[in-house]
């Protein structure tokens, strides 16, 4: 263990690779993405009156704005393990966000979406 400054960030491994880890932070997200597109289904009201393509761009648009808030929130969390003495943040993570959240995201959406 290290002992923490605040001049001094904590260590930063960008390619730390532990498949447990990954998996983890790829089933956290899954619900995250799920969760979130399921949440914002209905804000765009338009969606459902218009035409059945633009109803499937509609469930995109949304797993890629859940996609980027999960992005936004590792890398906050990754940024915040940089002032500890006990934790390594690490780009792996970011990227298990992210496909976690993409996954989880189309999944509700191919659920979800119009046939």
């Amino acid at each position: 263990m290290g002992t923490w400054a605040p001049d001094r960030p904590g260590l930063w491994a960008p390619t730390l690779v532990s498949i447990r880890d990954v998996a983890q932070n790829v089933l956290v997200y899954v619900a995250f993405g799920a969760l979130g597109v399921l949440s914002m289904r209905d804000r765009d009201r338009r969606a459902r009156r218009s035409s059945e393509g633009a109803k499937v761009g509609h469930w995109l648009r949304l797993v890629v704005r859940i996609m980027a808030l999960a992005i936004l929130f590792s890398t906050a969390n990754e940024v915040l393990q940089l002032y500890t003495s006990d934790r390594v943040a690490s780009l792996t993570d970011i990227v298990s966000a992210a496909v976690g959240a993409m996954a989880g995201g189309l999944a509700i959406s191919l659920w979800r979406s119009p046939k």
